[in-house]
């Protein structure tokens, strides 16, 4: 199986697992009065079903994340009964001949964690992230081949650091968040020696989240230059420390500003492939009032593009866009979709327009790119059924299955969207396998 193209979805743990409540996004639910996750799909419980519904769209593999929070109840306590339930995970997908992708850190840690040390500023995230992987991997790191360390550092620490949106809730505090990126690298590094112990064979990444910015200030040579700033930190700067052993942070703009620079040639080679996040194109609004000097907006009222329930842009080239891009900075390296799909404004099982323009473009975008070039390893559609997606609840329907309760038991149906993917890849395969 390993030699194959991967077919699959991709999950995570708050957003599946439900009654996540010994870690920091259910603290935040909470703290700012968001729509609770609550019993989201029931995922902790109803695994095995969530795998027979994967291997029924066709997929040979299925990325779920691992919840910290639930193995380690504190610093030292750890919860033998919730480690037993992500190997009998990983036993169920090789069982039905599914690859399991493994996320480490999505978006969610122990709420002891951030409450002792703040955050993923502290430099103490190293030792006790390396902590929780070396137990994983003493239970089943030899029977899982693909891990993700970290899902979308940098749109966490946008969220977390700049905007304020997400744990730890900072605002403009570009300090902390550079180093919260220094942090995650350096924590990457140490969890990928501890995963290669247990297994030389294991194939190690990070999933990161790719914007296709269209450039707008062509003919504007101050603003185009800070455009082209804003790019290189949000798309490629921690991709260019793990290829380039270069770690370069920060905006000049209008004689303002300051970078951020280490060199650190260990972190190059650690990277075993890249898994790439993509949704959707960007825009960075650049103003001359310091008031509000840059925005950066995921859709403009007057684009060219349709919109999905988001209210995001949807480029159909747009992931060609984000492949083309890679290649021409780092060349022919190994590159896994780790994410890609879009939502619908209700979860229904017709029309479900939006995720089938997904499939139909960038999914096939990357078989013919796999096919001419061969460096993708495989595609994993998000997600596998309607879930909760973190300040926005359970409104944005992402799931290829519609997924809602009757009765208190958990009800999930096909949408077309389900049966136009599971027909692509039962056509995909044709084209992919030797």
């Amino acid at each position: 199986m390993n030699n194959k193209f991967l077919f699959g979805v991709a999950t995570a743990s708050h957003q599946n697992e439900g009654n996540n409540y010994l870690n920091n996004w259910w603290d935040w639910e909470v703290k700012k009065k968001l729509e609770k996750s609550g019993i989201a799909c029931n995922s902790f419980q109803e695994y095995e079903a969530d795998i027979d519904l994967v291997k029924n769209l066709g997929c040979n593999a299925y990325r779920f994340s691992i919840e910290w929070s639930r193995i380690y109840l504190d610093e030292d306590r750890i919860d033998e009964e919730a480690i037993g339930v992500y190997k009998k995970m990983v036993n169920y997908c090789l069982k039905n001949n599914i690859e399991p992708i493994i996320t480490l850190h999505h978006f969610t840690r122990p709420l002891w964690f951030d409450t002792n040390f703040g955050g993923l500023h502290n430099k103490v995230i190293i030792h006790h992230f390396s902590k929780y992987v070396e137990t994983v991997c003493k239970e089943f790191g030899k029977n899982v081949r693909y891990w993700i360390t970290f899902n979308e550092p940098m749109l966490e620490c946008v969220h977390g650091y700049l905007r304020g949106t997400r744990p730890p809730g900072k605002k403009g505090d570009f300090e902390n968040m550079y180093f919260a990126i220094e942090n995650i690298i350096d924590a990457h590094c140490a969890a990928y020696a501890i995963i290669k112990g247990y297994n030389q064979m294991a194939m190690v990444s990070i999933s990161k989240n790719m914007v296709d910015f269209e450039k707008q200030y062509r003919y504007d040579l101050i603003k185009s230059n800070v455009e082209d700033q804003i790019i290189e930190n949000y798309n490629y700067f921690i991709l260019d420390a793990f290829y380039k052993g270069v770690l370069r942070f920060g905006i000049e703009m209008f004689g303002l500003g300051s970078i951020k620079i280490r060199e650190d040639k260990s972190w190059i080679g650690k990277l075993d492939f890249l898994g790439v996040n993509h949704y959707n194109v960007g825009y960075i609004l650049i103003s001359y009032n310091l008031k509000k000097p840059i925005d950066v907006r995921l859709k403009l009222k007057n684009s060219i593009y349709h919109k999905n329930a988001m209210k995001w842009d949807i480029k159909p080239e747009s992931m060609r866009c984000i492949l083309d891009g890679l290649r021409a900075r780092y060349g022919k390296i190994k590159i896994m979709i780790t994410e890609s799909g879009s939502a619908e404004r209700k979860s229904r099982v017709e029309s479900n327009n939006f995720q089938k323009e997904i499939i139909d473009t960038h999914f096939r975008s990357v078989i013919e790119y796999q096919k001419n070039n061969h460096t993708i390893l495989g595609y994993m559609y998000w997600t596998l059924m309607d879930n909760f997606e973190w300040e926005d609840g359970y409104k944005p329907k992402f799931g290829l299955y519609t997924m809602f309760y009757k009765n208190g038991k958990r009800v999930c149906h096909l949408k077309d969207s389900g049966e136009h993917y599971k027909e692509a890849i039962k056509n995909a395969k044709k084209v992919t396998y030797t």
